[in-house]
């Protein structure tokens, strides 16, 4: 089949670039960054998710069956711009699907913040009410709303809501990562022993990249039109054990030590998921775990660093 992944050059693309190219498929990706150093791609096309114009010929000229919507905001400094990306954005996208006429199967990646604190040690299924705490879970939530509307065009839309990722590549604004980041430069001489650390307290269901990467090209070849489906472990673990695993393969001895300015208004105490009903539909389970995804998020690190 023909795919186009949107947010390409992005954290979760590459993995997904190579899980659908490993299956025999041609994988076409845009984004607004230049193209990614990977070469899974059939080709690649720079674009912006406001540009609906530049979205309808990339539409136009790859006709694809099947596209990945991952492109997106996570961090930004002013409130307004997680709407422009993750809302407006996904209505670009969608218009430009609609106006050539083209009939994909479109997976949407949303997001577990849309459940907020939801019912604490209980795993969340997907028919958990939602109480998004932050504007980027209440963009996400917003952007399911906008994508699900585009079922009366016929347009074929799934949502998956994915809880923490873990991986090599993952960004330092996430703390299991700038954990690593910290010790890798610590280790090589080029930041100081002492690791910065916010709230360590909370718990986190996580998965790593390549098995979520694997669901969603799941999701698309077998799930239902209209439906939402979590990609989630089913377990929790605290940051304060991640951060302890990442010491343990530490080189040299370091410190944590807190840093208010780290310290998320509004995060979550505790939260678990459920991924019954995507295993029901596809009989998937992550494979990969807690410590191989930190460990190789080290690695990576360690290789960034190296490399300058």
């Amino acid at each position: 089949m023909k795919i186009l992944i949107t947010g390409a050059a992005g954290f979760v693309g590459r993995y997904l670039a190579d899980y659908l190219v490993g299956d025999g498929h041609t994988v076409f990706g845009t984004d607004q960054s230049a193209q990614p150093p990977y070469s899974a791609l059939k080709d690649f096309f720079q674009a912006s998710l406001s540009d609906t114009s530049a979205l309808r010929n990339i539409i136009a000229e790859t006709r694809p069956e099947d596209v990945f919507h991952l492109a997106g905001v996570l961090k930004a400094d002013l409130p307004e711009t997680y709407y422009t990306v993750n809302v407006l954005g996904t209505v670009s996208l969608f218009e430009a699907i609609r106006a050539t006429g083209a009939m994909p199967r479109v997976v949407v990646t949303s997001s577990s913040a849309v459940y907020g604190s939801a019912m604490g040690a209980r795993p969340i299924s997907e028919g958990f009410c939602t109480r998004p705490a932050t504007h980027y879970a209440a963009s996400k939530l917003a952007q399911e709303m906008v994508a699900l509307h585009y079922k009366v065009n016929n347009i074929p839309v799934m949502i998956v809501r994915t809880f923490n990722l873990l991986g090599p590549g993952l960004s330092p604004d996430l703390a299991c990562s700038a954990f690593a980041r910290q010790i890798a430069m610590a280790e090589a001489g080029r930041g100081p022993r002492k690791i910065l650390t916010g709230d360590l307290r909370a718990q986190r269901d996580f998965v790593d990249v390549r098995d979520a990467a694997r669901a969603y090209g799941l999701v698309a070849f077998h799930g239902s039109p209209g439906s939402i489906y979590n990609v989630c472990s089913g377990g929790t673990v605290s940051i304060q054990d991640c951060f302890n695993k990442l010491l343990e393969r530490s080189r040299i001895s370091v410190e944590a030590v807190r840093d208010p300015a780290r310290v998320q208004e509004n995060d979550v105490p505790l939260q678990v998921g459920s991924a019954a009903r995507l295993n029901r539909l596809t009989g998937w389970k992550p494979k990969i775990e807690l410590e191989q995804s930190l460990a190789d998020l080290l690695d990576d690190w360690r290789e960034k660093v190296k490399t300058g």
